[in-house]
């Protein structure tokens, strides 16, 4: 059932999921999912708060995550409806940026969208493709500290999700009390000049080089519109830095310009040759899910929440997908895909119990502490 699709990830601020979910809709988008998160910003301060150390505090405003699965010729319409419904042009309102998956193996319920109205026209502007995504997986209070660095950085707006993680921390004993299950995870997309030298802080200021403290990786991005406005707050001036920056991008015609000479090759020992393997099922079944891909090789998971949203004219006395749904993110071995793949189907991972899907991507580079 293999096949290369795109993923549609679309980070959006609180109160206009439903217009766009329901402008997708009327396009023939069916199968969505939607998840909680926040998105940090820097608050400036005002008056002697601002001499008194630092002269921003963090602030987060909520925002819906909303995934789906599109065939690839229509994903530049399909990104350009959700940037035109949700204003994403304007600095702060969201982001939205696509990826291309393998999708290994669904239930037909859920898979991906595929009766697409062929009439249906929106014209991509402004859409980047010199991008690449970070994921950063920390222990639940830690997310701040990265989230700040990213922001000074003035390289995105990232999002914050939560999570357990399991795995590793069950098979350390008595000691697993060391090391909570509550996990944030810090998701951003930015100018791909940029990644090296933002992940680097993200590092330092994670403490990832240290026993326990968490796991960072890389992911391709295809194209998209990122979200730049960093700071909240009165500037007093005509046009706030975010929006020059806007401006240069499109004027320069990319992100090119952007790009930081100087930075010095990085001697960390990074984790190559691996993969995010992409689970979803109906709420209950995660667990027995990943320990079956657990007994197949898998490291461990981390474990979300997230909503189906229901398609239109949807059966509700027959089978159908449950509202309420888990992600579970494994990162893997390439040679270990199958293995986990058939150890899940042979669970149930895909009955009408379960309503499972799964997918992969390459993750080019990781870290975390591998001792030593």
């Amino acid at each position: 059932m293999s096949n290369k699709v795109s993923r549609i990830t679309a980070v959006i601020k609180r109160g206009r999921l439903t217009e766009i979910v329901h402008a997708l809709k009327v396009a023939g988008v069916q199968h969505m999912h939607s998840a909680a998160g926040r998105a940090p910003v820097l608050q400036e301060r005002k008056g002697i708060l601002a001499v008194l150390g630092s002269d921003t505090d963090l602030a987060s405003d909520p925002v819906d995550v909303l995934t789906f699965m599109v065939d690839q010729e229509r994903e530049d319409q399909i990104i350009a409806l959700i940037s035109e419904v949700g204003r994403l042009q304007l600095p702060g309102m969201g982001s939205v940026f696509s990826e291309e998956v393998t999708l290994i193996e669904s239930h037909n319920l859920c898979g991906k969208n595929t009766n697409i109205d062929q009439n249906f026209f929106a014209k991509p502007e402004n859409l980047y493709s010199e991008l690449m995504g970070i994921s950063c997986i920390v222990q639940r209070g830690q997310g701040d500290a990265i989230a700040r660095v990213i922001l000074e950085s003035g390289a995105c707006v990232p999002t914050v999700m939560y999570g357990d993680g399991t795995g590793v921390r069950d098979k350390l004993g008595l000691l697993r009390i060391t090391i909570p299950a509550e996990k944030e995870v810090i998701n951003l997309v930015l100018s791909s000049y940029d990644a090296e030298a933002v992940m680097e802080l993200m590092i330092t200021a994670g403490k990832l080089d240290q026993p326990g403290k968490g796991f960072i990786y890389v992911f391709s991005v295809r194209q998209g519109i990122i979200n730049n406005q960093i700071t909240r707050g009165q500037s007093g001036q005509a046009a706030s830095m975010e929006q020059i920056i806007s401006a240069l991008d499109g004027i320069k015609g990319g992100m090119e310009w952007r790009r930081r000479g100087g930075a010095e090759a990085s001697s960390r020992n990074f984790l190559r040759g691996l993969v995010d393997l992409n689970l979803v099922c109906d709420e209950g079944r995660a667990d027995t899910l990943v320990t079956a891909a657990m007994n197949s090789g898998a490291s461990g998971a981390t474990i979300a929440k997230t909503r189906y949203i229901s398609p239109q004219g949807v059966d509700t006395e027959g089978d159908h997908v449950s509202p309420a749904r888990q992600v579970c993110n494994m990162i893997v071995g390439e040679g270990q895909v199958q293995g986990i793949v058939e150890a899940i189907s042979g669970a149930g991972g895909f009955d009408d119990k379960t309503h499972g899907q799964i997918i992969t991507y390459p993750v080019p580079r990781a870290f975390t502490y591998t001792g030593g």
